[in-house]
Order: C-alpha cells, then structure tokens, then sequence
C-alpha cells in the first residue's frame, strides 16, 4: 500500500515540477542572437534569415547595437 502512496506522491511532483517549467519557459524573455537585446514592444524579434534564432527585426539598428556593445 505504502508503495503505491510513494508512486502517486513522486508522479503528482513531477507533474508539478514539470508545470513549473513550463511556466518559465513561457515567461522568459528572448534575446536577439546578434545582438544579445531582450524582446519587446520596441524591439520585436523575428526568425535570422539564416535559421540561427530570433533576430531583431530592424536589421540596421541591431548591427548598430553590436557594433557599439563591441567597443
């Protein structure tokens, strides 16, 4: 009996810990690849043209904010 009430305990934990996660995932902020910038209203994200992840999407600013980070 008792291993069934440890079963159903560490089954209900990990639901929760995995629910947890989710949540986190969900809240983070993206950052742009090139720049290293966090999403926002004024700085929306989209996908790099060369698939290797969120890009800002004015692409003239970014590099400006690279370059000045670089210094």
């Amino acid at each position: 009996m008792s291993n069934e009430v440890d079963a159903k305990t560490a089954r209900e934990r990990a639901k929760a810990i995995a629910e947890q996660r989710r949540a986190e995932r969900r809240n983070r902020k993206r950052k742009c690849v090139v720049c290293g910038v966090e999403e926002s209203d004024k700085t929306p994200l989209t996908a790099h043209p060369e698939g290797i992840g969120p890009a800002c999407k004015d692409e003239v600013t970014c590099q400006g904010r690279r370059a000045s980070m670089g210094r």
